[in-house]
């Protein structure tokens, strides 16, 4: 958009849009081994017994961090990506978190505006290996300190990547984040900016269970911690 077309059209402003893609990793696993022993013999033969709990592990590749910067109406920028791989010796199921931290600018509206689903920033996550679209939050929580000022927050938790827990031979999970802004833009939005962030965990599979859930959607029965 030339700056002779917004001499052309008053009313018409450049937007500006700051996305930023932050990524942290957690993993988590709660195993209890016990056992009873019993001697019956009269030889006073020690015996050793050993035991060590299973690992739930991830690791992350997240070359695929970015930012945008002034983005205009109509415009889709390249996905972001982070790619997840699962290492524990343990079956897991993977889930991942979903933070969206959204400003005004001079414009005076929120970037990313759920109650204006049609003029807003438009965010997208999806997966492959499986291929998964999740759901995006778009009820306001309370944000973390590390907000920057004035920021309204959204946040969606658990989102189960597969009911079919992850093994160190699944290979890994990359997640791709997609942004868009409308051509039909109100200049409310101007100056506006969000961050996407994402939080990609794992919990042991064993005691416990998937069964209900939906890959993509909030996942309750499984203890993530």
């Amino acid at each position: 958009m030339s700056k002779g077309n917004d001499e052309k059209k008053p009313g018409v402003k450049r937007l500006l849009l700051v996305v930023s893609f932050a990524v942290s990793l957690s993993a988590a696993a709660a195993l209890v081994t016990g056992a009873t022993l019993s001697r019956l013999s009269s030889t006073g033969t020690t015996q050793s017994n050993s035991f060590a709990a299973g690992t739930v592990t991830l690791t992350s590749d997240t070359s695929g961090t970015c930012t945008v910067s002034s983005m205009l109406p109509g415009s889709s920028p390249s996905p972001c990506s982070l790619k997840a791989t699962y290492s524990g010796n343990i079956p897991a199921y993977l889930a991942v978190d979903v933070l969206i931290e959204t400003q005004s600018g001079n414009g005076g509206t929120n970037l990313y505006n759920p109650s204006d689903s049609t003029h807003d920033l438009q965010v997208a996550l999806t997966s492959t290996s499986p291929s998964v679209t999740y759901t995006v939050p778009v009820s306001s929580t309370t944000c973390p300190l590390s907000a920057p000022s004035g920021s309204t927050c959204y946040e969606l938790d658990n989102e189960i990547v597969s009911l079919t827990p992850f093994t160190n031979a699944s290979g890994p999970a990359t997640f791709s984040t997609t942004v868009s802004l409308p051509a039909n833009t109100t200049t409310g939005y101007r100056g506006g900016a969000a961050q996407v962030i994402l939080t990609a965990h794992a919990a042991q599979s064993g005691n416990n269970s998937a069964g209900g859930c939906t890959a993509g959607a909030t996942c309750s029965t499984v203890h993530w911690s």
